[in-house]
């Protein structure tokens, strides 16, 4: 019933007398989880104090008060933590009330920022920003935080661990703070347009472009003569062509051309709100990503295949469309299927085929398809196309040169039914904003891709690979022996290896409405329409040509259309085979899930 000095020492205070009674007002503001978790806490307890002496404020609270008035330095926000006052110091200063006041509150303030440090800011941005953001903050019940924090010897430490531990999150953070250090820093020097100046030539430009890419003045001329910092020499040429590549600005050649000058002209400064929210992100992010993982980062239209914290592959791809978006989560590869064949989803066969059929033409033959009812090959001109709903048929393309999925596609089974596939159309990689497909992610060169996978998972190289593209069987299903990570995440700023930040266009719109949320400006979030929701058929977008036919809108093919029939992967002779039989019920799910 009342504050209690143990034989040992510790204090014990009335917690639930304090709660029983005086919660409900003093503590109105504060989240009633927490609320809840800590009842539970010190009942287990006895109101054992963790953070208070009768004298005040103990080393333990000091740490853990230090610590969160650092919370800025974290991408947080110090003004969202509400300290209890205990700036008064000396034997009996405090009265029992304040004691458990300060107590409490001080408790309620550590799990706050804990859920803060945890990307709890935006509890769940599948609802509260869009659909497509299928990320959950990596929280901590809050009972186990504050069982941890009691048994944590260090407050501060603990709290400092719980921001995520990746990489990329640390740069950032990096950035954030020497941006806010050096905020007053020389004026961003613009290069103006100009003419193409080529290596071995003078300009004074060049010493604007040195001092851009931190490349030393050259020493001497090829002729032996003293040279300048205007003189583009060699060093100077090959960072140039680095600074290309890096940017994909082709050619890649050391010329000095006005697309150079646009590109070096990005402040490698950017907006703390463009950090805040791409750290945000990566509080999201699972905690472990895989030794072995695939990394796709949307507005960047690349894919990685990262191992043991290094790169070992990379490439180009194309995303979703702004109205057919790639989603973004995270998952597990399980399948790799060559030479897959494509199912023709509703929306191509009502807006597409249907009204070529019922004006006399035949777009089935003619486009390499092929139409099934039942389990039976129906010629088209057999049917009354009028009078019959072309839904209920199965179109679909088999494997072959021009199937709209190439000739490899990686499956990761999950509800968005959006996966990794080839393209015959190559052209597209070419683009600098790879936006065509309606929702899956196409893979400018996947046969590639398939050999580092297979490689890491089976032991397999190219020959092999080769033989499955080129001698394999159509549809062959070859399930990975450990499923591999998948991420596809929406990264709008990334940290180099030598500290310059790269910055991507947000594409979707998803930064925008990361920022507005931690800004609190909720009402000023547009959100996409839930794009998991049954579409109508009349509102989806139409293939105006077959570049767009590989992955458009799948909902209609999330079933079986041959129950019970068998199937079996196949591999080349004299290797092991990796998939036992299954019935098509379960391939057609996950090969043919979705587009």
């Amino acid at each position: 019933a009342n504050a209690t000095v143990a034989v040992d020492g510790l204090l014990y205070l009335p917690t639930r007398r304090y709660f029983d009674t005086k919660a409900v007002v003093t503590l109105k503001d504060y989240n009633q989880d927490d609320r809840a978790a800590l009842v539970q806490f010190y009942d287990a307890r006895m109101g054992q104090a963790l953070w208070v002496t009768h004298d005040g404020p103990n080393a333990a609270a000091r740490s853990l008060i230090a610590e969160i008035e650092k919370a800025d330095d974290w991408g947080l926000a110090a003004k969202d933590y509400r300290m209890p006052s205990l700036a008064r110091i000396g034997a009996g200063a405090f009265s029992e009330d304040e004691l458990v006041d300060a107590e409490i509150k001080l408790s309620l303030t550590a799990m706050l920022y804990t859920r803060d440090a945890r990307g709890g800011r935006i509890q769940k941005p599948s609802e509260q920003l869009s659909s497509y953001l299928d990320r959950q903050p990596q929280l901590i019940e809050p009972v186990k935080v504050m069982e941890a924090l009691a048994a944590a010897p260090d407050k501060a430490a603990y709290l400092r661990g719980l921001h995520p531990k990746h990489v990329q999150f640390e740069r950032l953070r990096q950035k954030l703070l020497a941006q806010r250090a050096n905020a007053e820093d020389e004026v961003f020097e613009k290069i103006p347009k100009g003419p193409k100046i080529s290596a071995g030539k003078s300009h004074w430009q060049v010493a604007l472009i040195r001092k851009r890419l931190n490349v030393p003045a050259p020493g001497m001329k090829p002729d032996g003569t003293a040279a300048d910092e205007n003189y583009y020499d060699p060093a100077l040429a090959q960072a140039v062509v680095r600074f290309r590549e890096k940017h994909e600005l082709e050619p890649y050649t050391p010329t000095i051309t006005n697309e150079l000058r646009t590109q070096l002209n990005v402040d490698d400064k950017v907006s703390e709100d463009v950090l805040l929210a791409n750290m945000e992100q990566w509080r999201w992010m699972p905690d472990d990503l895989g030794a072995t993982h695939i990394m796709v980062n949307i507005p960047e239209f690349m894919v990685r295949v990262v191992k043991d914290d290094a790169v070992i592959h990379s490439e180009r791809v194309v995303t979703g469309q702004y109205d057919s978006q790639t989603p973004i989560f995270s998952d597990r590869m399980q399948t790799v299927v060559f030479k897959p064949s494509w199912i023709v989803p509703h929306s191509i066969m009502v807006n597409e085929l249907l009204p070529r059929l019922r004006a006399g033409g035949n777009p089935i033959a003619g486009r390499g398809l092929e139409i099934e009812r039942n389990g039976r090959s129906i010629d088209p001109w057999d049917v009354n196309w009028n009078r019959s709903d072309i839904r209920n048929y199965h179109v679909f393309q088999p494997p072959g040169p021009g199937n709209v999925l190439g000739v490899v596609k990686f499956l990761f089974p999950n509800k968005h039914a959006v996966y990794l596939h080839d393209t015959p159309s190559k052209s597209l990689f070419n683009e600098r904003t790879r936006m065509f497909s309606h929702g899956c992610v196409r893979v400018r060169n996947p046969v590639r891709l398939a050999e580092v996978i297979m490689s890491i998972d089976k032991g397999w190289d190219s020959r092999v690979i080769k033989d499955l593209v080129t001698r394999g069987p159509g549809d062959n299903d070859v399930a990975l022996d450990a499923p591999l990570p998948v991420h596809l995440t929406y990264f709008t700023a990334s940290v180099e290896d030598d500290g310059t930040i790269k910055r991507f266009e947000d594409v979707y719109g998803h930064e925008k409405r990361i920022t507005l949320a931690l800004q609190g400006r909720w009402t000023q979030i547009v959100k996409n329409r839930d794009h998991l929701l049954p579409p109508d058929i009349k509102a989806i977008p139409v293939a105006r040509n077959r570049d767009n036919w590989g992955d458009a809108d799948g909902w209609s093919e999330r079933r079986s259309r041959q129950q019970g029939a068998t199937y079996r992967a196949v591999t080349p002779p004299g290797y092991k085979k990796s998939k036992q039989t299954q019935t098509v019920g379960d391939i057609f799910q996950q090969v043919f899930g979705g587009f």
